[in-house]
C-alpha cells in the first residue's frame, strides 16, 4: 500500500473550487495534491527522479482518500495591495512617487476537524527508487491551494491511515474530484512555459543592461526575432479530468432486498437560506421549488450530450415524454419524529438505476453549477453538497431508500397523484380503485405488488402536512389532478427510492420507511 499524508497546519484550508471562487473546495482534489507535488518538483530544480516518480505516480488509478469533516467559513473580502505604479493612489495611505492601490480579494476557507488527510493507493507497493523520490518530493511540499494553506506532506506508515471515507466509483458517486492521468506532468509543463518564460526573461535583463553594447545588441535582436508578440504565453495550470467519489459500500450490500428502477445511491443537498424572509420551507412548496430547480439544471445544460439532457427534461429530442426512467427529485423533510415540523432540510436528486457512467458525470456537472435557487417572495436559497461522514437523519439517504436490507412498510411524505381519475360515486369502491391503482403505481417502478394499501388523507409520519394542503397538480388541458396519502405494506422488505404516481418525478409521491423508532435525535440544520 502507497499512502501519502498531509497535515495542514493552521487547521484550514485555503483553495477555492475551480468553478466558485466563493466557496472553499473539499474534500482537497487529488489533483490539486498532484499539482502542488509538481509545483515543487519545478521550483526545486527538476530532479530527474523526482520527475520519473510523478510520471509513475500519474499511471496509477484515483486513490482512495481519509478525509475529516470540514466547517465553510463565511467568505470575507480583504483588500489586498497590487503592484507599485506611478501616479496617484486611491489608497488612504500612500507614499512618493510610488503608490500602492488596493483591490479586493476573497479566500474561501475552510476549517477542518481533524488536521491530517491521507490519500491511499490500496495494493500498489512502489519500488525502493519510486519511494525515495517521493518521500524527498513530499518534503518539499509546503502549502496546497492558497500560500495562506501551510501543509506538512509525507509518505504514511499503514499503521497511521486507518480507514478510507471516500472512494473511486463511478456507479455510485455522488461528489467528482479532479485527478491526475497519464499525460498530466507533461501538460501542466507545456501549460507553465518555464523555459520560454526564463530565456525571455534573462534576454529581457540582457537587453536593458548598457555595460555590454555588444550582448545588448545581440539580446535585443533575440528578443525582437524570437518574442516577436512579446511576452511568451504562461496558462494558468488547469485540470479537466474528473472522478466519482463515493462512501465505501457497507457489509451486507451485496445481498440487498429487491429495489425500483431508481437507484439508491442519490445526490443529497442540503437547503439554507441564503437571502430569504423564511428560516426554513415547508413542504407544501416542494412543487415550486422542485420545477424551479430543475429549469436551472437543464438552463446549465446546453453543453453536455443529449442524453444526458433528456434524463434531465424528461423528454426526448421531439419534446415527447420519456418512457424510461429519468431524474427524479426528492424533498427531505423534516417528518417521523416526535418534534417533526415537515420543513425541508434538503433535496435529494435520483438517478435511474440504469443509468451509465458518462450519463450520471454529466448529471453531477450540470448539479455542480446550480448554488443558488432564486424563489421569488420565498427569497434565494442556497444548495450544498452534503458531503459529511456524521449526517443528520433525515439527510441520510438510507433514511429514504432502507438500502441495503429494505422495509416492509412505507409511507408517504408528500401525496400520491393519481395516474387516472377513478370513476365510482361509491365511497368504498373509490377507495379500492385509489387502492389498486396504487398497486399498479409500485408495479411500474420495479416493486411487487403491496399486501396492503391504506388510502389515508394524512400520512403516518408525524410532521407531514394533511395531502389537502399540498398545491393540485396540472393536467394538460388545465383540470386538477387529486391526489392522496397512503401507506403500503408489502409481504417482504423492499429498498427504494419509492416514488409513486403521476407527480413522482416532480417530488410528489415520496414515500418512506416506517421505521419503529429513530434511534438517534433530528438536527435542524
Amino acid at each position: 500500500m502507497l499512502a501519502l499524508g498531509i497535515r495542514y497546519l493552521n487547521g484550514f484550508s485555503a483553495a477555492a473550487e475551480f468553478d466558485n471562487r466563493e466557496r472553499a473546495e473539499w474534500p482537497p482534489h487529488p489533483g490539486r495534491i498532484f499539482m502542488a507535488m509538481a509545483a515543487a518538483h519545478f521550483q526545486t530544480g527538476a530532479d530527474p527522479t523526482e520527475r520519473q516518480a510523478l510520471e509513475w505516480l500519474e499511471m496509477e488509478p484515483p486513490p482512495e482518500m481519509k478525509v475529516p469533516e470540514e466547517v465553510q467559513r463565511a467568505v470575507v473580502t480583504h483588500y489586498v495591495p497590487v503592484n507599485d505604479k506611478a501616479g496617484p493612489s486611491s489608497a488612504m495611505l500612500q507614499s512618493a512617487p510610488l503608490t500602492r492601490a488596493r483591490q479586493p480579494r476573497t479566500f474561501a476557507r475552510a476549517w477542518l476537524e481533524e488536521d491530517t488527510v491521507f490519500l491511499i493507493w490500496p495494493g500498489v507497493e512502489p519500488g525502493e527508487p519510486i519511494l525515495t523520490a517521493l518521500k524527498s518530493l513530499c518534503g518539499k511540499v509546503t502549502r496546497i491551494g492558497h500560500s495562506s494553506s501551510l501543509v506538512q506532506m509525507w509518505v504514511a506508515r499503514p499503521e497511521e491511515v486507518g480507514e478510507s471515507n471516500w472512494v473511486p466509483d463511478e456507479d455510485r458517486a455522488v461528489i467528482c474530484l479532479r485527478v491526475a492521468v497519464p499525460g498530466t506532468l507533461e501538460r501542466l509543463e507545456f501549460l507553465y512555459n518555464g523555459q520560454a518564460v526564463e530565456n525571455y526573461c534573462s534576454l529581457k535583463v540582457a537587453a536593458e543592461d548598457d555595460s555590454d553594447k555588444k550582448a545588448q545588441k545581440l539580446a535585443k535582436k533575440r528578443l525582437k526575432e524570437e518574442f516577436l508578440n512579446g511576452p511568451p504565453r504562461q496558462d494558468r495550470p488547469r485540470l479537466t479530468i474528473t472522478q466519482g467519489y463515493a462512501r465505501p459500500k457497507q457489509l451486507g450490500e451485496a445481498a440487498a432486498a429487491p429495489g425500483t428502477v431508481f437507484d439508491p445511491y442519490l445526490l443529497v443537498l442540503k437547503l439554507e437560506p441564503e437571502n430569504s424572509p423564511y428560516r426554513y420551507l415547508d413542504l407544501p412548496c416542494v412543487f415550486a421549488l422542485i420545477q424551479r430547480w430543475r429549469d436551472a439544471l437543464l438552463s446549465h445544460s446546453n453543453g453536455l450530450p443529449e442524453t444526458v439532457r433528456q434524463i434531465l427534461s424528461g423528454h426526448d429530442s421531439n419534446g415527447a415524454v420519456l418512457q424510461a426512467p429519468h431524474l427524479a427529485f426528492l424533498p427531505l423533510a423534516f417528518v417521523g419524529h416526535e418534534h417533526a415540523d415537515g420543513h425541508l432540510m434538503g433535496l435529494g436528486l435520483i438517478f435511474p438505476a440504469k443509468l451509465s457512467r458518462d450519463d450520471r458525470r454529466g448529471i453531477l456537472q450540470a448539479a455542480s453549477q446550480v448554488r443558488h435557487l432564486k424563489l421569488g417572495r420565498l427569497g434565494v436559497w442556497r444548495l450544498e453538497a452534503e458531503t459529511r461522514e456524521g449526517v443528520p437523519f433525515t439527510l441520510s439517504p438510507a433514511t429514504w431508500t432502507a438500502h441495503p436490507n429494505g422495509h416492509k412498510r412505507w409511507a408517504t411524505v408528500t401525496p400520491i397523484v393519481y395516474d387516472r381519475h377513478p370513476k365510482s360515486t361509491d365511497k368504498a369502491t373509490y377507495v379500492a380503485e385509489v387502492a389498486d391503482m396504487i398497486r399498479q403505481a409500485c408495479t411500474r417502478i420495479g416493486l411487487p405488488e403491496p399486501r396492503e394499501v391504506i388510502v389515508t388523507p394524512v400520512s403516518a409520519h408525524l410532521g407531514v402536512p394533511p395531502a389537502h394542503l399540498f398545491p393540485h397538480l396540472r393536467r394538460k388541458d388545465d383540470s386538477l389532478r387529486r391526489h392522496t396519502h397512503a401507506i403500503l405494506v408489502f409481504d417482504r422488505p423492499v429498498r427504494g427510492p419509492v416514488l409513486l404516481g403521476a407527480g413522482r418525478y416532480r417530488g410528489y409521491g415520496c414515500c418512506r420507511p416506517m421505521f419503529e423508532a429513530v434511534s438517534e435525535v433530528q438536527e435542524d440544520e
